[in-house]
This record gives structure tokens, C-alpha cells and sequence, in this order.
């Protein structure tokens, strides 16, 4: 990737497993900027043509994502709503290459005055939404799309220090910028909310089920893409408590991809490799390891705000928000807590059953949450 990236021209040992390789790639979302250069690796020809054609089959959901953005931005700007993209294309934007970055669904964020509206309209256009009940966003499908609109930011830390959070991100709407790649228009955010959306969503991802390399290769070109990186972020985070992952984050994309040094990144080389390999066991939202979401429930609450709470009482904490979450009423009645206890591991273990979830290795994910919380304590999260 480091090739593909940023030019690196590393040389590619002969003694490659690719079949691991590819395999790991699939599972961190990266199978495009892994075998760009597919033809300057020595691959057996059956492998080689497997790899090809996921290449192809990636290329061509990447340039659909592109039209359902660009679909998006027209369907916005005919009603004239204000909107943003959030990640994807907004990533792409910073690549060398724009499609070498593997898409997801469409993320977008509006005004939180807007979201009704903007339900109306989306189901109009024949989208049905899921009704997560989400704090932050609703997910819409029709045909092959997939939306998901934001009338939050992800990420956001805990009461105390939620208002500073906000604070920075008042402009956010005054600062969004029309962009255009090629047939495709869409707007994204300015450079220096560009970075803090991915730094909230990557941090409340990396202490749950994780996020993988896909999104380390978005932060990874974003630094390299900025200039006047610490004159512009350094200030801001440090009044928000992001600015020490900010520097951890880029000192690990350091080591991964063999990025020049900057003052900005982080002098703890050892607690930036254990991010670094923290990152890679998680893989993409958690491909790589169906285990870490129950460590984190060990480590966060429900809706990862905290980590600094004993593990066996956060465990518990974190059970009873999830009820909270999925029964309501239970804030009004907390008797219902204890039946939320019963039925939900009970739904949990039927499903591991007719094999909808993964098996839950319960005494596996408390020891292994143990060094996991450990690393993001000494990250300082919002502090």
C-alpha cells in the first residue's frame, strides 16, 4: 500500500504468502490499494486471476458509490438543503489516486432542522429507512443505494466536554466546499474538519469493534496532503483533548506506510506500534476479529463515551445502557432492567445457534480487554 500511496518504491520480497495477504486485505477493506500493482508481484496465475477480479468488482462498486454521491448532491441541491459528505468521497478527495480508495455505503450529515425534511424527501424518492432509533444518524436503502444521514457528529465525548466539542464544530456547514472529480460533484468539509470528523469516528470505532487499515490509509494521505498540519489542528485539539491521538494515530501511519518524520507525530514509538497493531487486529469495523466487540464491553459504555471505569462495573454498565437503549421505557421502570438481563443473552445465544452472530468467548474478551484498555488509557481520549 505504501507503494500505491505515497510512491514509496519498497521492494516486495519473492517469499510472499499473497494468498494471506489478499485475504487480510479483504479483511481491512484494502484490496484496491493492495494490488494496484498486481502485475509486479509473483502470484500464481490461479490466485492472480482471483485477486483481478475482486480488483474489478471493487473498481466498479467504488464508481457506483461515486454516482450515488453525486445522485445525493443533485437530489440536496434541488431542494436546497445544506449537506455534507462525510468520509468516503471526502476521504478519496485526499488520495493520489481517488479510486483506489474502497467505498462503503454514502455517509452524509445535515442540520439537525433539516432531518425531517430530508426523511420526507428521501422517502419520496422511494428510499426505505431502517428506523435504527440511532443517536446520530438513520440508514436508507433503494435498490443498490445506501444512505446513511448523520443529523449528528459520531464520536461526540461525554457531557463535560461535549460543549467544547461543539464549540469547534459551529462552523462546520460555513466551511463545507463544492467539489468535483471528474463527471462527479459532491461537497465536502474544509480541511480542518475533514481531519476531526475522522479523528471522533475512529476513535469511537478503535474502542469498539475497531476500524482497521482502510481508515488509517484516510489519515495517512490526509497528513500528507496538509502543509501546515500543526498550525492548523494543534490548537483546536488541544482545547478538544484530541490533539495527543492525533499524534499517536500519525506517528503509527509513520511506521506502517515509512511516511517521513514530522514534529508534530508522536515520540512514543512503542505506544504507537501497539495502536498500530491494535488497529490491524480489529481490522475493518471488526472483520478481523467478530471477538472485539465483546471486549469492548469491558472497556466503553454503549455509547463509547468512557474508558476508565473497572472493567467488571463497566461490563455491567454497559449491559444495562444497551437495555436502556433497546427498551426506553426502562428509564422510567427500572425493574425492566432485570428482564432485560434474561432476554437479551437469551436472543443472543439463539442466534449464535441458527448461526446468525459468531460464539461469544466471554473469558477470552475480559482478558483481552485488559491490555486494550490499558492502550487507550495512556492515549488519553478526550483529556
Amino acid at each position: 500500500m505504501a507503494n500505491v500511496l505515497f510512491q514509496s518504491n519498497q521492494e516486495i520480497e519473492t517469499n510472499i504468502d499473497f494468498e494471506k495477504v489478499y485475504e487480510c486485505a479483504k479483511k481491512q477493506a484494502t484490496v484496491l490499494p493492495s494490488f494496484l500493482k498486481l502485475n509486479e508481484y509473483s502470484i500464481d496465475s490461479e490466485l492472480k486471476q482471483k485477486i483481478l477480479s475482486e480488483l474489478i468488482n471493487q473498481t466498479a462498486l467504488t464508481a457506483r458509490n461515486y454516482s450515488h454521491h453525486a445522485y445525493l448532491h443533485k437530489l440536496m441541491r434541488k431542494h436546497a438543503i445544506d449537506y455534507c459528505i462525510l468520509k468516503g468521497v471526502a476521504s478519496a478527495y485526499y488520495y493520489p489516486q481517488e479510486m483506489s480508495r474502497q467505498m462503503g455505503d454514502v455517509d452524509f450529515i445535515v442540520k439537525k432542522e433539516d432531518f425531517k425534511r430530508v426523511d420526507a424527501i428521501l422517502k419520496q424518492e422511494g428510499f426505505r429507512a431502517w428506523n435504527m432509533h440511532h443517536v446520530c444518524h438513520e440508514a436508507y436503502s433503494k435498490d443498490d443505494m445506501h444512505f446513511e444521514m448523520h443529523f449528528d457528529f459520531v464520536g461526540m465525548p461525554e457531557k463535560e466536554h461535549e460543549d467544547k466539542v461543539r464549540d469547534a464544530l459551529q462552523d462546520f456547514f460555513k466551511e463545507t466546499r463544492e467539489v468535483q472529480e471528474g463527471m462527479f460533484t459532491f461537497v465536502i468539509p474544509n480541511d480542518f474538519y475533514h481531519g476531526l470528523v475522522m479523528l471522533m469516528h475512529t476513535q469511537k470505532h478503535l474502542i469498539a469493534e475497531g476500524f482497521g487499515l482502510r481508515h488509517l490509509c484516510d489519515w495517512a494521505v490526509f497528513i500528507q496532503s496538509i502543509d501546515d498540519f500543526e498550525k492548523i489542528f494543534k490548537d483546536k485539539l488541544q482545547k478538544i483533548g484530541l490533539w495527543n491521538y492525533a499524534t499517536i494515530l500519525s506517528r503509527a501511519c509513520s511506521i506502517a506506510f515509512d511516511l517521513p518524520n514530522q514534529s508534530y507525530m508522536s515520540d512514543d514509538f512503542d505506544l504507537a506500534r501497539k495502536l498500530l497493531n491494535d488497529i490491524i487486529d480489529g481490522g475493518n469495523f471488526g472483520a478481523n476479529n467478530n471477538q472485539r466487540i465483546y471486549e469492548s464491553m469491558f472497556i466503553t459504555d454503549y455509547d463509547r463515551h468512557i474508558v476508565n471505569r473497572n472493567r467488571p462495573i463497566q461490563f455491567v454498565r454497559t449491559m444495562n445502557s444497551m437495555i436502556e437503549r433497546n427498551w426506553p421505557k426502562t428509564k422510567q421502570h427500572p425493574i425492566f432492567i432485570i428482564f432485560g438481563w434474561i432476554y437479551f443473552p437469551l436472543r443472543r445465544i439463539l442466534r449464535i445457534l441458527f448461526k446468525k452472530r459468531a460464539p461469544v468467548k466471554l473469558k477470552q474478551a475480559y482478558c483481552k480487554s485488559k491490555d486494550r484498555k490499558e492502550l487507550y488509557e495512556k492515549i488519553h481520549l478526550y483529556e
